[in-house]
């Protein structure tokens, strides 16, 4: 495989001002990119992180821009189309902590959240992805989370983070047949939100503690941006995939459906019928990994296709 290399490169990166945002955009400049960094028009510190890009021998510049609106989107593509001439990677960063027990959630709460983490990645990679066609070419890596399999505490961070999959893979199925990669990942590291915004209930989370500790050690930013780092690179070919970064340990995240309990043909179904299967529905041992939401009624077809008496449906 090519070794991931983005010289002649101009990359987006949201959020870029401080821990993982920040990391990406030093490890994208070390490949050779022209980094475009991206904070809100109050962040303090962008100018920092293009002052160590430049120290690097690179070349950066800050874009203060809102991306949780419309406007801020489509304002961080137009500064790096204005200075460079082109967007070829985007990383879609940005990102903040609201946590709160579901109960003690606000419209504020999750508004701020929804923004921020699913909102943006249509207000930013919609014109970003617009310049990505005109040239042929483009990279995109959205960040998803390891709390979209659950967190107490987070509900409507995990949602957001939940759609960001479901997003990755819808826009990696529109960019198919050229040279457009989407992908997600779900990054573990140190950062100063979750100093700043402690999630309830975590530190009360014994069997969590124990093994976070037994991770701790190699939860860095430097262990999550080597990743980033190749997916959005040309050597990347890989599209519509999310990827979690724990602890040094690289892997693919799978979404699987059982093969479950298959109804009689032409035989009513009652609840009591589904409560009585329940362990064949939820028996993991056999899955399917749809790629998409046909994979799963061409497979289902195929089944029925199996068990069904009389003709086909014409």
């Amino acid at each position: 495989m090519t070794a991931p290399d983005l010289t002649d490169r101009v990359a987006l990166v949201t959020g870029a001002r401080r821990g993982l945002g920040r990391e990406y955009a030093l490890e994208l400049a070390r490949l050779g990119a022209t980094v475009v960094v991206n904070g809100t028009p109050d962040s303090p510190g962008l100018e920092d992180v293009v002052a160590e890009i430049e120290a690097l021998g690179g070349a950066a510049v800050a874009s203060r821009r809102d991306i949780s609106t419309r406007e801020g989107g489509q304002g961080a593509v137009d500064d790096a189309l204005d200075r460079f001439g082109c967007v070829d990677v985007l990383v879609n960063n940005a990102g903040i902590l609201r946590p709160g027990m579901f109960e003690d959630l606000d419209d504020a709460n999750v508004e701020a959240t929804l923004a921020v983490h699913l909102k943006s990645l249509f207000h930013v990679t919609q014109p970003a992805l617009a310049a990505m066609r005109d040239s042929g070419y483009g990279r995109i890596v959205n960040t998803s989370s390891n709390t979209a399999f659950g967190m107490a505490g987070l509900a409507s961070y995990a949602a957001a983070k939940a759609g960001v999959v479901g997003f990755t893979r819808s826009l990696a199925m529109e960019c198919a047949g050229g040279d457009i990669r989407v992908n997600a990942v779900m990054p573990n590291a140190t950062t100063p939100a979750m100093a700043n915004d402690p999630i309830p209930g975590f530190e009360q989370d014994e069997r969590f503690l124990q093994a976070f500790a037994g991770v701790s050690h190699r939860y860095g930013t430097d262990l999550v941006s080597p990743l980033v780092g190749f997916l959005a690179s040309e050597a990347c070919t890989i599209t519509g995939e999310t990827f979690s970064a724990l602890g040094g340990r690289y892997a693919r995240v799978v979404w699987g459906v059982t093969d479950g309990w298959l109804s009689p043909p032409d035989a009513p179904v009652t609840p009591a019928d589904v409560a009585a299967h329940v362990d064949e529905i939820m028996d993991a041992s056999s899955l399917m990994l749809p790629s998409c939401i046909q994979d799963e009624y061409v497979a289902m077809a195929e089944r029925l296709a199996t068990t069904t008496a009389g003709p086909a449906p014409a």
